[in-house]
């Protein structure tokens, strides 16, 4: 049985820190101190599954309490939500660079929280399973990071883009270029289909959504922006966003400066192929659609063909049958002894009956029509 998991809460609002608990207990088991130092004190004491952090405190503030949490011995795999009013986009930005998780806003909602927590221990609980193939990849990226240098990383990516079949195979192929640099971060790729966001763990961080979201939102076309220390590339269908890579050359010399120029040129010619690789994919699976289409229509027309030839036939035995058994009951008038009045009321019905069943049978052409009208109109648009 999975032991539940324990919840670390940082605030000075004692209010705050009873509502929290009420909210968590029952699923979680939640406890709490009032500081950033008592907070980085009991995790060196105790584990928790994650910490809920207030950002405004007095003393050492959120920013500076996650910090020092990450620097303790297994705190890069301690997930940190913080808790603020503080809503704008250079804030999400501060709580990103020091390892957060996700950001919850002042006054909570109980069942965005809940929500929230429950999303960052899933995709932890997931990181953990993939840390052993993680650690393979890492190393072979390491390897081949040494064997090539920054214009063939762009050449080798340039290769495997033949090999990627589908949007998941392409997010590997960049992440992995970008280790090959020393880059990290996190690439959202868009189609008709949907998007994917993803970072090298595997699915994005709500945090590291909302500044893919942010990229997103402010840019049309292709477009390169500094957000701080870190630049982010908006390609339409590939967005981007590399941590620790510079626009800005203040303060660095001239082989740093050449150094980040190279890397943000190189990284947008990744983005540029991986753009061109996101097109043609695009254009496989409408051609794979359209085939399938064609496939159905002409599946169609050869069963309706089918049905209108199985119908004349059964026509024409309904018929057969009918004018046999009009002829015997004509034959057999000699031997009933019926009145002239009652045989020709008797030929009448039948007569009548064989009409009426015709009609009917007949009715299946008015559908054959229609649907022979429907398959006429799908291969006119395609």
């Amino acid at each position: 049985m999975n032991e539940t998991p324990r919840i670390l809460l940082v605030d000075d609002d004692e209010l705050t820190l009873e509502m929290l608990k009420a909210t968590l207990e029952g699923e979680f088991q939640p406890e709490s101190v009032v500081s950033g130092e008592a907070a980085v004190q009991r995790c060196q004491e105790q584990s928790y599954a994650l910490v809920l952090l207030d950002v405004d405190m007095p003393g050492m503030d959120g920013y500076e309490t996650c910090r020092q949490l990450k620097a303790l011995p297994g705190g890069d795999q301690l997930p940190v939500i913080f808790h603020s009013a503080r809503l704008h986009v250079d804030e999400r930005l501060r709580g990103y660079e020091v390892g957060g998780e996700d950001y919850l806003p002042k006054p909570f909602d109980p069942p965005e929280l809940l929500a929230k927590i429950r999303r960052v221990l899933a995709i932890r609980e997931r990181q953990r399973e993939m840390a052993g193939q993680l650690d393979e990849v890492m190393n072979a990226v390491l390897v081949s990071a040494d064997m090539v240098g920054e214009a063939g990383v762009v050449l080798e990516f340039q290769r495997q883009l033949s090999r990627c079949t589908d949007t998941d195979a392409l997010a590997r192929a960049l992440h992995e270029s970008l280790q090959r640099y020393n880059l990290d971060g996190c690439i959202r790729l868009r189609s008709a289909r949907g998007e994917t966001s993803t970072n090298i763990k595997g699915p994005c961080t709500a945090l590291e959504q909302s500044i893919l979201d942010h990229l997103q939102a402010q840019t049309e076309g292709a477009c390169i922006q500094p957000l701080g220390p870190h630049t982010g590339f908006s390609y339409g269908s590939v967005v981007l966003f590399v941590r620790n890579l510079r626009m800005s050359r203040e303060g660095m010399d001239r082989a740093e400066s050449e150094r980040m120029g190279r890397a943000i040129d190189n990284v947008a010619l990744l983005i540029e192929g991986a753009v061109a690789k996101m097109a043609a994919l695009e254009s496989a699976m409408t051609a794979r659609d359209l085939a399938d289409v064609r496939h159905l229509v002409s599946m169609t027309t050869e069963a309706l063909t089918d049905i209108a030839k199985r119908n004349q036939a059964q026509l024409g035995e309904v018929r057969t049958l009918f004018e046999e058994l009009k002829q015997q009951i004509e034959d057999s008038f000699l031997h009933l002894g019926l009145t002239q009045s009652q045989e020709e009321h008797l030929a009448y019905i039948v007569r009548t009956h064989m009409e009426s069943v015709m009609t009917v049978l007949g009715k299946s052409s008015e559908i054959e029509h229609f649907l022979s009208r429907i398959i006429t109109k799908l291969k006119q648009h395609v």
